[in-house]
């Protein structure tokens, strides 16, 4: 299963329903949500993040009624600013978790009026990541983009396949683990490609263990970082790609090739995508670099010597701007419109023989598409954030002995599947620096969290503290909405069985949050190949075993696509899955096209029960209504211009033909005459 994430960088909005419409005054509404957020990196301890204040869009007069918005909210600008990029560190190979990049958190909603608190919910866990998508396409993929697009298998970027390289170009591909049930480890895998024929098979670059859900994990897979330059025969490409412990692949495969031309100009610039990975730009052509020097000088009293050598203007300090510019050397038509990723960047880092330097775009536009243009260039210019105020020209330190360290838990957590249940293992989650001899924290070293891959990583252990999972699921068994297709002629598709065991899915927060991920996993199941698959081709579906709760009927048709059923009384509460009933609250309200429904016995009015029949306008259809197997109405039907038809259950013709008992089994069938 693919689990789904909030974008953001685009609007996260929550709406909060409006209070009882049947409230009159409404002057003293007001509408709160707090956002509550984990204490650190892993941690099962969420706290208080902001607590946010809001009025409810007024009530508008429509010609049909009057609708009730209720209070929206937005998100992005609270959450986004809690997550944070990790940048790859210079020399990185292997794999390593990006902590900051995804978060979860949940929230909850109050309503107080004149100061007294009327209504209160808590949301189940969400988790959201520092990424975006264009403006365009947001509306459509808001709520798919992680489990329709991304799909748990391709990689965190824009970047395009089969990319040219250089031996020295440093690249790294990010994977969200959004997938479940989660791997235990993580395989980067390579297969090198040759100049000469070769029939060497991949091989495993680097393995994590202790794999955490919803992280994003990044790779190094640059030529350096796989250890090609090993290789002993002449190397042209490779692919890469990810596998569980059992070789199963998760991720797509990506290919890389040498340039195999002579370039006496080369620079990367390394810079933050859209998606919260970080990917490389291969320069070619010419550039340069410029030293732009700022002074601070003063003037001072003369000097009643006279000395030539005095200075009476003196310069108090210096601060030098670098800059660079440079051409891109040759870019394809999706090479020039990839470059809309760099100048959106947040984060970029210029390559240098021994770290990345941080940058500044100093180019406000770019062309990404010219009308005609073949292969061509495009000129960039950046500004080092960093002031130069010295000159020196030094080798890298090798040889000296740093004072004994080493890194001792500062938090400690439960870990969690990816279904919410504890794993039998406890981890440190943050760690501290400190020296061997004195047992005293290193002061310039940051409290960081524990990062499998990075200096000082704590491997987790099994501990009886975290064994029992405080929440978990009860079972979740029902009938799905869709009903099989493709059956035989005569027979007719049933729906699937939907069953979610009990103790899936866990929680550290509450019962409903546990029940809340059992309940969206069922949602996730209830798709039309999962009926296809599952769900039975039967010649009498009029005579179902179903068991029906006391004082209720049950309700079940052929196509719950075309069929609808609707309670509407004067003095009663509304009662079906129709669209005239939807939003009318109410113990009974369902969904549009929901199937096998359960309803009571007892109304005031069965004339009220009501079918709405949908199908080709003007064509005829043949109505059967059975009870218990039992055909107590075979109707013939016109459906009428607008593409519907309204027909009662319990009457025909305006008689009464049945009244429902307790335990009855309704099936409507929709056929042709």
């Amino acid at each position: 299963m693919i689990l789904p994430l909030k974008l953001a960088l685009n609007p996260i909005v929550v709406n909060i329903e409006a209070a009882d419409p049947l409230l009159s005054d409404r002057a003293g509404l007001q509408y709160f949500l707090k956002v509550m957020v984990p204490e650190f990196y892993l941690s099962n301890t969420f706290n208080e993040l902001v607590e946010l204040e809001g009025s409810e869009i007024p009530p508008e007069e429509m010609s049909q009624g009057t609708i009730y918005r209720g209070a929206y909210f937005e998100l992005e600008e609270q959450l986004e600013g809690l997550l944070t990029r990790t940048a790859p560190e210079f020399g990185q190979d292997g794999i390593r978790a990006c902590e900051g990049l995804v978060s979860p958190y949940y929230l909850t909603a109050r309503i107080e009026n004149y100061g007294e608190p009327i209504y209160e919910k808590t949301f189940p866990v969400d988790y959201v990541i520092k990424a975006g998508i264009d403006e365009a396409d947001f509306a459509e993929y808001k709520d798919y983009f992680f489990t329709n697009y991304i799909q748990g298998t391709r990689f965190l970027t824009w970047a395009e396949d089969h990319k040219r390289v250089h031996p020295e170009q440093p690249e790294f591909l990010y994977w969200l683990t959004n997938v479940s049930p989660l791997p235990s480890q993580i395989n980067l895998r390579c297969r090198v490609e040759y100049a000469e024929e070769s029939d060497e098979s991949p091989f495993t670059v680097a393995s994590l263990d202790n794999v955490a859900s919803m992280t994003v994990y990044c790779a190094a897979v640059g030529y350096q970082a796989l250890g090609l330059e090993s290789k002993e025969g002449q190397v042209i490409g490779w692919r890469v790609w990810l596998e569980d412990a059992n070789g199963a692949r998760l991720t797509e495969d990506r290919s890389y090739w040498l340039d195999q031309q002579y370039r006496r100009n080369v620079r990367f610039i390394v810079f933050a995508n859209s998606l919260g990975g970080f990917d490389t730009l291969y320069l070619t052509g010419q550039g340069e670099e410029s030293l732009n020097v700022v002074r601070s000088i003063s003037e001072r009293y003369p000097d009643y010597n006279y000395l030539p050598s005095y200075a009476e203007t003196v310069i108090n300090a210096t601060a030098g701007e670098r800059q660079l510019t440079v051409s891109t050397g040759w870019l394809s038509k999706a090479q020039r419109e990839y470059l809309q990723e760099l100048l959106l960047s947040k984060e970029i880092y210029y390559v240098s023989e021994r770290a990345f330097l941080p940058l500044v775009p100093s180019f406000d536009s770019v062309r990404p598409v010219v009308d005609d243009e073949d292969l061509i260039g495009r000129t960039l210019t950046f500004r080092f954030t960093n002031p130069k105020r010295n000159f020196s020209k030094l080798p890298i330190l090798t040889g000296v002995i740093p004072r004994a360290t080493a890194w001792r838990p500062k938090a400690v957590a439960c870990l969690l599947d990816a279904n919410g249940k504890r794993t039998g293992k406890k981890a440190a989650t943050l760690i501290e620096k400190y020296y061997l001899d004195d047992n005293s924290r290193v002061a310039e070293a940051p409290i960081k969290p524990n990062i499998p891959g990075t200096e000082g990583y704590i491997p987790p252990v099994v501990s009886p503290d975290c064994a029992v999972t405080p929440y978990l699921n009860t079972v979740i068994s029902k009938q799905g909405t869709y009903t099989k297709q493709g059956c035989s002629t005569g027979q007719v598709g049933s729906t699937a069985l939907i069953t979610i065991a009990a103790e899936t899915y866990g929680s550290e927060i509450s019962q409903a949050d546990a029940q809340a991920k059992a309940e969206a996993a069922w949602q996730a199941l209830n798709t039309q190949a999962y009926a296809n698959t599952n769900g039975a081709c039967v010649f009498s579906p009029e005579t179902y075993s179903y068991n029906v709760p006391a004082d209720h009927f049950h309700y079940r048709v052929s196509d719950a696509s075309k069929i609808s059923i609707q309670y509407g009384s004067p003095t009663e509460q509304s009662m079906g899955n129709g669209w005239t009933v939807q939003g009318s609250g109410g113990s009974y309200i369902f969904p549009q096209f929901s199937n096998d429904l359960n309803f009571p016995v007892s109304v005031l009015y069965y004339d009220f029960w009501t079918l709405l029949i949908k199908g080709t306008r003007n064509t005829q259809r043949r109505v059967k209504i059975y009870n218990n197997g039992v055909l107590m109405i075979n109707r013939l039907i016109t459906i009428n211009g607008e593409g519907f038809e309204q027909i009662n259950v319990f009457y025909n013709n305006g008689a009464s033909v049945f009244t429902p008992v307790s335990g009855d089994k309704l099936y409507i069938s929709v056929e042709n005459p």
